[in-house]
């Protein structure tokens, strides 16, 4: 088994063995890209574990269901990451002096970071706007179809009928909202709202839904006016830029 190739991808390892819903991995690199912006440096170490962004989106982790996985998957690393597993070469064992180092490492780490935020853990992610946002946008359509919100939960439920985030094109939202989540620029640079609402467009785009108006007006419209236009329009070009780069893999 070979170690995941970067910190990105450890994570997101880590997120699939410990059940991990999508705004705890979010959150997890929000983090990671502050803690980048403190140091002034890309190549930043990689200090998050699941383990803060478990507690701050309210899906706790105890230290022992990270550490152990996370120990097994540099243990079975293959021997181009030998400078990484040089302390894994044994399976770990409970209690021992090197699980009370490992542990003891993880809360310095969680300490550090905490710092770094300023003990303040409520970010804001773009999963608090996109089901408002993705509905009003898709109002242009769905006022001349069937209302569902007015169906009860077991008519929905009998027939079928999703929620607005369930569909595919909430999927997709879902996923690009990730993918901003990972990049250094929409985390630190942009507010969740205008994430959001350029997360629904590029959507709305890439499935040839064009709304009603220019930009400028639709983002004016569905955010409320609580959204930049510029910030907006910079967001979009950066998904577009991620989805080419992601194209050319």
């Amino acid at each position: 088994m070979g170690i995941p190739s970067d910190s990105i991808a450890f994570r997101d390892v880590m997120a699939d063995i410990l059940r991990l819903p999508d705004e705890t991995l979010a959150m997890s690199y929000v983090y990671s890209n502050r803690y980048k912006r403190f140091l002034s440096a890309s190549d930043a170490s990689d200090l998050l574990d699941p383990y803060v962004p478990s507690k701050s989106t309210e899906s706790p982790r105890r230290l022992r269901e990270i550490i152990l996985p996370a120990h097994r998957i540099l243990r079975l690393a293959g021997d181009s990451a030998a400078r990484l597993v040089s302390d894994f070469a044994a399976p770990l064992i409970i209690p021992s002096t090197q699980y009370d180092a490992l542990r003891a490492t993880l809360v310095q780490a969680e300490l550090l970071l905490l710092r770094v935020l300023g003990f303040d853990l409520r970010s804001s992610l773009p999963w608090q706007y996109l089901p408002r946002y993705l509905e009003r946008a898709l109002a242009d359509i769905t006022n001349v179809a069937e209302d569902y919100e007015t169906w009860g939960k077991e008519e929905r439920e009998e027939y079928g009928v999703v929620t607005f985030m369930e569909t595919g094109i909430g999927k997709a939202c879902r996923v690009k909202a990730i993918e901003a989540c990972k990049n250094y620029q929409l985390a630190n640079l942009f507010p969740a709202r205008a994430v959001a609402l350029a997360c629904v467009y590029v959507s709305m785009e890439e499935r040839r839904m064009e709304a009603p108006e220019n930009a400028a007006k639709w983002v004016e419209r569905i955010a409320s006016g609580k959204v930049d236009a510029e910030d907006f329009a910079a967001v979009c070009d950066e998904l577009r830029k991620l989805r080419w780069q992601t194209e050319q893999e």
